[in-house]
């Protein structure tokens, strides 16, 4: 637990230094778009859509920079991330949680713990132009998440909890997908 602490306040500081992502990597040549054309490009489904425009708005104009909206994304993903690992937590801690779901609940503390940490470090690679770097956080982020799916569904099924995690996962494959464009549009030299 004091890992995911940590990865939390590390998290809380790099997003209040960061603010607003890598405006200044001129050395790459980082797509322009609007932050409604990036999420449609990145987005599956309708569910994703949906929750692209509850995370960081549907403005078509003016132009930005990819890196923006996947700074917007991990943001929104390391937010409710932080807010799950609280939630399995103090499940973790509830005497009267049944033993499987108090393990379930440790289970995914450590694994929040590592989610949180690699979207830290995108942020990090982001602020500091490593854009190539972002490629491993995200998988790595979207695993750890999903592990504790994995963990959570025998013993609490179809619950609030479990679909809260699914949620952070999707959040956190919605960074993926925009860092792939970001890294594989045409003419990137990146990949």
């Amino acid at each position: 637990m004091e890992k995911t602490i940590f990865a939390v306040l590390s998290l809380s500081l790099l997003l209040l230094a960061g603010g607003g992502g890598a405006d200044a990597c001129e050395d790459y040549d980082v797509p322009m778009m609007s932050a409604a054309v990036a999420f449609e490009r990145a987005s599956t489904g309708r569910a994703m859509s949906e929750m692209c425009a509850d995370e960081v708005g549907t403005a078509t104009a003016p132009d930005q920079e990819v890196t923006d909206s996947v700074f917007a994304a991990v943001s929104a993903a390391a937010r409710s991330c932080a807010a799950t690992a609280r939630a399995v937590r103090d499940m973790a801690r509830d005497p009267s949680t049944p033993p499987g779901a108090r393990e379930a609940g440790r289970a995914c503390g450590g694994r929040y713990g590592e989610a949180m940490a690699r979207l830290a470090d995108a942020v990090g690679h982001l602020n500091g132009c490593q854009l190539v770097e972002l490629s491993a956080d995200a998988p790595a982020a979207i695993a750890a998440v999903d592990d504790c799916t994995t963990a959570l569904l025998p013993v609490v099924g179809f619950s609030p909890l479990y679909n809260r995690v699914i949620g952070d996962r999707d959040r956190c494959v919605l960074a993926l997908r925009l860092i792939s464009i970001l890294l594989h549009h045409p003419g990137s030299t990146l990949a």
